[in-house]
């Protein structure tokens, strides 16, 4: 077994973003960046606290996944209390995806929560995203192609997309509503090349958003140049356009969690 990894901070104040890897277990966390400008523990933000909260709970390795991921929800919560957080204003609460798998005998046990993605690639080279699910940012990137980053009404649209964690959308938040949104499962590890686990800023740049995104170019590429040759692809893709008015995203370069497991 061949395993390569990426942690990287983008072009934002903190890396929100977290990275686990241990025995058989690998998780990737991407940490909501705070509507509010609060910081705790060492100047940390509220999505570096939930990402590095969540993380360390799937070290512990001693339940099924999903127990795991009830686990990190509740500790995020717990912390929140202890750092008296208002938990009625649900734009300050602390978020994270997760997407974590863990390798047993003959087959990968997996858990997804969010916009961070498990994507096994079997060896004819054809892939299947463990849950497939509608980009929640994807309302807010089309504005965003439209109108301009900076367009005001594009700051309202995420006020309003952030208020529909674990109501349209999962993330671990502390809120007892998350559950209903964990994805997990088994996959037979028989017929599995590689497995990939990756936050959105390894997301391949695309000018026009999509309600599904396509990770065909992704896979392919990181089969082709590796995880490194494709972050280098992706940076150099967005750092040709710093102006954000070629590919709608939120910031020039977002943070960057990825795993790559080659069975």
């Amino acid at each position: 077994m061949k395993v390569e990894q990426i942690l990287e901070q983008g072009s934002g104040a903190q890396n929100e973003d977290y990275l686990i890897m241990d025995h058989n277990i690998f998780g990737v966390f991407d940490g909501a960046t705070s509507l509010t400008d609060a910081c705790f523990e060492g100047g940390k933000s509220g999505g570096c606290m939930a990402s590095s909260i969540a993380g360390q709970v799937f070290l512990r390795n001693h339940h099924p996944l999903v127990r795991l991921g009830a686990e990190a929800n509740d500790s995020i919560r717990a912390r929140m209390e202890n750092c008296q957080i208002d938990l009625s204003r649900r734009c300050g609460l602390w978020s994270t995806s997760a997407a974590v798998v863990r390798l047993g005998d003959g087959e990968i046990e997996w858990f997804q929560t969010g916009d961070s993605q498990v994507v096994f690639v079997d060896r004819d080279g054809g892939y299947k995203v463990a849950a497939r699910r509608e980009d929640h940012d994807y309302p807010t990137l089309s504005m965003i192609r439209e109108r301009g980053r900076s367009h005001p009404e594009v700051q309202r649209l995420v006020e309003k997309i952030r208020q529909g964690m674990n109501r349209d959308y999962g993330v671990l938040n502390g809120e007892r509503e998350a559950e209903r949104f964990f994805r997990t499962g088994t996959e037979p590890a028989c017929n599995i090349k590689t497995v990939l686990l990756f936050t959105d800023g390894l997301d391949v740049p695309c000018p026009a958003p999509k309600k599904y995104k396509d990770f065909s170019c992704l896979v392919s590429m990181a089969a082709e140049l590796g995880l490194e040759g494709l972050r280098d692809h992706v940076r150099g893709q967005e750092a040709a356009d710093p102006d954000i008015e070629r590919y709608p995203r939120f910031k020039i370069h977002d943070d960057i969690a990825a795993i790559a497991i080659h069975l």
